[in-house]
């Protein structure tokens, strides 16, 4: 069996896992894509464990399937925010990218892309090291506003916030992503300009927001 096969199955069983299906329930689903062979197969590489009938993953594959998903979604981060491709390229692209993204790239990445924990989907990315240690050589492309200067204007990428009311309330400011905003103020509270028109936020709102800065 071929490496980006066995990653095909690894994360097949990701995703069937944070669905709540058992991994062996999502792996039938795949259909030919997926056969009992290729199943004793990275078994027997040491990717999954059988425990009473049911297939889990071994700290090997738990391992290896973490980093798929991650390289893959950070791919999606990727293509989606700085590159700007739409929908079905920005899929295709990741779908092959995920396979090349090794740990010190996928941190790379992320600590470009300023850490982001969900995907264009809203799928969590696994933390990585540089994730959990806060710490970068590289500066963000994307940022939350709250680090933006005064002065300074930006596109809104995505808004991290589950609060439902909060995000309605932003969306008929206007605040949603892709609108261009300038930061007119920061001290003694934070003022953002949409268009013609000022808003004051709290700035633990203005965490949630992630930009990119334009000149």
């Amino acid at each position: 069996m071929d490496e980006i096969k066995i990653d095909e199955i690894l994360e097949e069983m990701w995703i069937g896992r944070e669905a709540g299906s058992s991994i062996g329930d999502r792996l039938h689903c795949s259909g030919e894509k997926v056969r009992e062979d290729d199943i004793l197969e990275i078994e027997k590489l040491g990717y999954i464990v059988k425990d009473k009938g049911e297939i889990l993953f071994s700290e090997r594959g738990e391992s290896r399937a973490n980093q798929i998903i991650r390289g893959h979604r950070l791919a999606e981060r990727l293509m989606t925010d700085v590159l700007a491709l739409p929908p079905a390229a920005m899929e295709n692209s990741a779908c092959n990218f995920e396979h090349l993204i090794h740990h010190e790239l996928a941190d790379a990445i992320c600590t470009l892309l300023g850490h982001p924990k969900e995907c264009p989907h809203g799928r969590p990315i696994p933390a990585g090291g540089c994730c959990l240690q806060a710490s970068s050589k590289l500066e963000s492309v994307v940022i939350p506003l709250s680090s933006l200067l005064a002065g300074s204007r930006a596109k809104i990428v995505y808004i991290t916030s589950t609060h439902y009311p909060r995000l309605d309330k932003l969306a008929s400011l206007g605040i949603i992503p892709g609108a261009a905003v300038t930061m007119h103020q920061t001290i003694p509270c934070c003022i953002i300009q949409i268009g013609h028109t000022q808003v004051a936020l709290d700035k633990e709102i203005l965490k949630d927001i992630y930009v990119r800065r334009i000149s």
